[in-house]
């Protein structure tokens, strides 16, 4: 990783490096199997994570927990002894990866919502360590948990019970280094937390190797990008970047006097933003390119459609401009990952993320570029890419089988198959 060579430059011990690797790893490995298992998967359509073509007949073989090799018929030999899977019909990818996910005190969730349905790793940004202390513990297979620890807001907090009120820089520095200690392999601020103190955030955590990643209504994107922020959650964060100013001083006025009201009022500002012709837009873009910033745009969450569910016309119209907005985003080369939010309005229970995926087939990407957004890019948003996120060779064997062909239909991917999770099948329900 290029912070641990610029790290190394300045004279960081090897424990201190040690450390710092640390921060990117899940609370909860899973266990490994015996590195004399083998698998060979054969058969698969081969839908790596990378975005290229498939292999239409492949073969895989995993050895322990790891990855060993992938190939054609005839190219990969088969150890003796390993367990065959004939998986033709199928396609084999990478576990995908959710960038945006909460639960609490719960070990059930994490496995209905997510392993079941193909999820083998999560980040949940911004609930407190503790809630996942029944997940570090469990004997029971679990997706790979990543954490950012309690969120770090302002006065007064949105959620209480989930954020720390950060009132100074040196609180701000101390919470950050805390977090990190305790597990934390990314950093979330909130949208009341004062710029000079997503500063000081940033300027933490870059010393400890970890990224933040924010949810932003109140603070311009552009001023927290350039105080360090590198992940965005929510597109509705964008639209007082995207907004005419006397329509984000409404906005800012009444949000800032009661956080719920961006419940109603982000629809309205969404639904006044003109892409079209808008002077903000292609200034917005190239910081985003020029910091790499990535965007989990959690649209599932915002979606509305009207005379449905107590939907308007405005609200659907302003839906549109935020698909269009992410696809614009992602036309521009803007790293998109996928976000589930747990829950969405339009989704089937635990199907979230595969309706996420869906909106962004709206937005313009195609199947191929959705899966790699759930896998290769929400792995370098983890900081895990090189162990996790593809189907390649020396990677830690998170698979998972689907019947059908998700690169033409991405409703292959709720037909879910087998799951394999560090090297071990993970038990599916009927």
């Amino acid at each position: 990783m290029r912070w641990v060579k610029k790290l190394c430059m300045k004279g960081l011990t090897a424990m201190a490096l040690a450390d710092l690797s640390a921060a990117a790893m899940e609370v909860n490995p899973p266990p490994s199997p015996p590195t004399n298992q083998v698998i060979a998967i054969m058969g698969a359509r081969l839908i790596d994570g990378r975005g290229g073509d498939p292999l239409p007949d492949s073969v895989v073989i995993v050895q322990g927990k790891r990855i060993t090799a992938v190939g054609e018929p005839g190219q990969v030999e088969i150890p003796q002894g390993a367990e065959i899977v004939q998986a033709q019909g199928m396609s084999l990818l990478p576990g995908l990866l959710d960038s945006h996910f909460h639960s609490q005190y719960n070990t059930n969730t994490p496995v209905t919502y997510q392993l079941h349905h193909g999820i083998t790793s999560f980040r949940d940004p911004g609930h407190p360590l503790r809630f996942y202390d029944p997940v570090k513990t469990t004997n029971a297979p679990m997706p790979r948990v990543f954490l950012c620890g309690a969120h770090l807001d302002g006065p007064p907090t949105v959620w209480p019970d989930q954020a720390v009120v950060i009132e100074s820089a040196e609180q701000a520095r101390r919470t950050v280094h805390s977090h990190v200690d305790r597990g934390a392999s990314a950093i979330k601020v909130y949208f009341r937390l004062e710029l000079a103190h997503i500063r000081a955030a940033c300027e933490a955590a870059q010393e400890r190797g970890v990224p933040v990643t924010a949810h932003l209504e109140l603070v311009n994107v552009p001023d927290a990008v350039w105080a360090g922020v590198r992940g965005i959650e929510h597109v509705t964060s964008f639209g007082t970047a995207l907004a005419s100013p006397e329509n984000v001083a409404r906005f800012t006025e009444a949000v800032r006097a009661d956080s719920s009201a961006r419940r109603e009022l982000r629809h309205w500002l969404w639904s006044t933003i003109d892409l079209q012709n808008n002077p903000a837009l292609q200034p917005l873009l190239k910081l985003l390119l020029t910091k790499r910033v990535t965007i989990s745009p959690t649209l599932a969450i915002f979606e509305r459609r009207a005379g449905i569910k107590e939907g308007t016309a405005a609200q659907a119209a302003a839906f549109e401009t935020m698909k269009a907005f992410v696809g614009v985003c992602h036309q521009a080369g803007v790293p998109i990952v996928v976000g589930s939010h747990t829950s969405a309005p339009f989704a089937e229970k635990g199907r979230a993320y595969q309706r996420e995926m869906e909106l962004l087939i709206e937005c313009g990407m195609n199947p191929l570029e959705v899966i790699r957004a759930g896998s290769l890019e929400t792995a370098r948003f983890f900081q895990i890419e090189d162990r996790l996120g593809t189907v390649e060779i020396g990677k830690e064997a998170d698979l998972i089988l689907v019947s059908g062909d998700p690169s033409q239909n991405l409703e292959a991917m709720k037909q879910i198959e087998r799951v394999l999770l560090n090297g071990k099948w993970i038990e599916l329900p009927e």
